[in-house]
């Protein structure tokens, strides 16, 4: 345990001055007092920097950095860098927390010293049926893990792929030295989650609705396809290629392979299948690669039929 605040809320600020007093306030009323309030500031071009400079007028535990635009993962860095709490929260600021959030993430981390905390999120403004998914994957359950567990990362709805249902011992994260990896632009969160929940050895899951995560309508990725789509699946390769690398040089592979292979599968070849990109056949032949350099196939005969299906379809994308 450290000397310090209990809870270290870090908050990567770009250019959203509409939500962030919201944010804030969520924070400035929490039922525990004893926390930290640490807002990076990305090099934004509206006031959010003036509006977190009033807010500290009114409250001393919240703290400004301002540095030079680097995006959202340097940010975060930044702040776990700055953070003296035992727990670090990440918050998005056009989200908030319930009053009561940072007191139950405590209780717990009381409770069970575990490196890593989940708890689950309510979407709002209410979600659009198409995307009805997103609150399915923000319900958490009650359970600990209190050693290394394959279930811990791959058993529960709402493990993946968001960043900020999670709070980390920030002594966890130093020790092992983790990190945001600052050169990915999309899709940094699932790479930290895959690279830091194997890693815990205590991870706790909690029932608690303590978060509340900003919902847009964009119809965007999830039903249709455009430019955008094009570049995050490009990007969605090159994380699981990272993702892969890292778990080969830990040794994760030869304790989850099976279960790392499936979601593996699952991550990537409905969204080849739907959105049917110009270079799909590009893609799947990377995604073929990386399953071969790395030997997942031989998690191929032991894994779900629906896998084996998906396995099928991807070969046959890359031809």
């Amino acid at each position: 345990m450290v000397k310090g605040p209990k809870i270290s809320v870090v908050i990567p600020v770009y250019n959203v001055a509409d939500y962030l007093s919201r944010c804030l306030e969520s924070l400035r009323r929490q039922t525990l007092l004893d926390i930290e309030i640490i807002c990076v500031n990305d090099g934004s071009t509206d006031n959010s920097d003036e509006i977190i400079r009033e807010q500290m007028k009114i409250d001393s535990r919240i703290q400004l950095i301002d540095k030079q635009n680097a995006g959202v993962a340097a940010a975060r860095n930044t702040g776990i860098d700055a953070a003296t709490g035992d727990m670090i929260v990440f918050l998005d600021p056009d989200d908030y927390l319930t009053t009561n959030a940072c007191e139950r993430i405590y209780e717990e981390r009381i409770n069970h010293y575990a490196d890593i905390i989940v708890y689950g999120s309510k979407p709002f403004p209410e979600i659009p049926e198409p995307d009805a998914w997103v609150a399915w994957k923000l319900n958490s359950r009650d359970i600990y893990y209190p050693e290394p567990n394959e279930k811990s990362l791959f058993g529960e709805t709402n493990s993946e792929p968001f960043i900020w249902n999670h709070a980390y011992s920030r002594d966890f994260l130093n020790d092992n030295q983790l990190r945001f990896i600052e050169s990915i632009k999309f899709g940094e969160d699932i790479v930290f989650l895959f690279q830091t929940v194997p890693m815990a050895k205590r991870v706790q899951y909690i029932s608690d609705q303590l978060h509340y995560y900003q919902c847009y309508r964009s119809g965007s990725f999830m039903q249709q396809y455009n430019d955008e789509t094009e570049k995050r699946l490009v990007q969605h390769v090159k994380n699981l290629r990272t993702i892969t690398a890292f778990w080969n040089e830990k040794g994760f592979l030869n304790k989850w392979g099976r279960a790392y292979f499936e979601w593996f599968i699952n991550f990537i070849v409905p969204d080849l299948i739907q959105f049917n990109p110009k270079n799909k056949k590009k893609l799947a032949l990377e995604t073929v690669r990386i399953i071969e350099k790395f030997n997942l196939k031989t998690f191929y005969k032991h894994s779900k039929l629906e896998v084996k299906e998906k396995t099928k379809r991807l070969y046959k994308m890359a031809r």
